[in-house]
């Protein structure tokens, strides 16, 4: 069974490599494929046997990523039994109980394309400390929520023309109980001021961005909502996300460019807090 995981960088210095590290040890290195927008940080130098396509820096453009996205997945079906595509600071995982990674659930499965179960991993201030970049990030963060926009439609064996940051594509959603993406933006407090600030200085084609030029405000009310639910006791233990998912299934209309989207009218999250089970926790 052949698996590519693919993804998009711009001096993502702090993300790749733990993208590389990660995706390496569930599909191998030499499947890996990273689309460098003109870095100049060195981040996506000396990854070893990782492929990495680089293309002149642009005004970023959601439109052109997830074309190429989409065509360049079509091309490695060719060679690839099966593949998926992800931002950099998004991470897919098989249920580590039952599957020994990504290329083992893939192996196993019969869906020709998935939704993921969306996960916002998030830093509850009040009980975790700032990161320690020498420690797993799951050893350290232990909460999410689950959110429907990051029900992410990464996965497919079959051509598929991905919508815009990969929420919608042309493929009917399906989800399996198994398969989760842990989006990482929000991860720790002081890392997202700093990521809001660069993001917010990007050049940008057309309307996209504009959460990434959002004032620090914007971030700090995030993460204060996260202390504010512990506070009033909403937390949760429970991991399936029965009742979130068939949400998206009743919300799931064709939209305007024929692709299958739950978020049309909006998206939504979760009303509690989520621990991650501990057998996660070593992953990355």
């Amino acid at each position: 069974m052949k698996v590519f995981a693919l993804t998009f960088a711009y001096n993502e210095h702090f993300f790749l490599p733990r993208w590389v590290a990660y995706y390496g040890a569930q599909v191998g290195h030499e499947n890996l494929f990273v689309l460098d927008h003109g870095s100049t940080d060195g981040s996506c130098e000396g990854l070893g046997r990782v492929n990495v396509i680089s293309v002149p820096r642009s005004d970023y453009d959601e439109v052109k990523r997830v074309d190429f996205a989409s065509h360049f997945h079509r091309a490695l079906l060719n060679y690839y039994d099966a593949g998926f595509a992800m931002d950099v600071d998004e991470f897919i995982v098989a249920d580590p109980a039952k599957y020994r990674n990504l290329q083992d659930f893939a192996a196993r499965g019969g869906a020709l394309a998935l939704a993921c179960i969306g996960l916002e991993l998030l830093h509850a201030r009040s009980r975790e400390a700032d990161f320690v970049a020498s420690l797993p990030i799951l050893a350290q963060r232990h909460h999410v929520l689950f959110d429907s926009w990051i029900c992410k439609r990464s996965f497919a064996r079959v051509p598929v023309r991905f919508g815009g940051g990969f929420h919608t594509s042309t493929a009917p959603v399906e989800f399996d109980d198994d398969l989760f993406l842990f989006h990482l933006k929000n991860f720790d407090y002081q890392h997202r001021l700093e990521r809001q600030v660069t993001t917010s200085q990007w050049d940008y084609a057309g309307n996209f961005g504009d959460h990434a030029k959002r004032p620090v405000d914007y971030v700090k009310s995030i993460f204060d909502g996260v202390d504010d639910k512990l506070a009033a006791g909403q937390l949760s233990t429970d991991f399936a996300f029965r009742e979130e998912r068939q949400q998206c299934l009743d919300r799931t209309v064709m939209n305007p460019s024929s692709e299958y989207d739950f978020n049309l009218q909006g998206g939504f999250q979760s009303a509690r807090l989520h621990v991650v089970p501990p057998h996660f926790r070593h992953l990355f």
